[in-house]
């Protein structure tokens, strides 16, 4: 299990090391009609998950619906990289024991009217759900940077078995 924690923490190392090579106008730039979202409110998301997780820690239920739109991170990048340090640091706290803990989780299911629907889980599967999820939107945070002209490592929201698969034709001997 410690290797669940170990992975979250080099995501959010990857996710700062993208948000400090920002600069400010960049993190609240959008561009339409390409994006909606700017790269702060594509953090806010991802950080959102995690907030759940840590709110709701001692919690059976784990609600991903609580979420809090508007707020100075979207904007500040400095918040941004704040909020990403602090969640680093709960990461440290956990035990094998937290992550084995059986939850629920409730999550909106329809987009045409307000439904939910509840699972079982267990809290190290929902930290690593949340880890995907990051890696997915940091991949989409990426591309609308270098759609703004900026340089971004390939690296960048790479999902862990597309890493395996180029880290293994490294490794190929070349063909004679």
């Amino acid at each position: 299990m410690q290797n669940v924690i170990d992975s979250t923490v080099d995501i959010l190392d990857q996710l700062q090391e993208f948000i400090v090579g920002l600069d400010p106008e960049t993190y609240q730039q959008g561009s339409k009609p390409l994006f909606d979202s700017t790269i702060g409110q594509h953090l806010r998301h991802i950080l959102d998950i995690y907030h759940a997780l840590i709110r709701d820690i001692h919690n059976p239920l784990i609600d991903y619906d609580i979420r809090q739109r508007g707020i100075p991170l979207e904007t500040d990048q400095n918040e941004g990289i704040f909020a990403l340090n602090a969640i680093r640091q709960w990461l440290t706290t956990l035990t094998p024991a937290d992550l084995e803990r059986p939850v629920s989780i409730s999550s909106e299911v329809d987009i045409a009217e307000q439904r939910c629907a509840t699972f079982q889980s267990s809290f190290g599967r929902e930290l690593l759900f949340a880890s995907t999820h990051a890696i997915h939107h940091l991949a989409l945070m990426a591309t609308l940077a270098k759609v703004l002209g900026c340089q971004v490592n390939s690296q960048y929201g790479v999902a862990p078995t597309t890493a395996s698969y180029l880290r293994s034709l490294e490794q190929q001997p070349c063909a004679q």
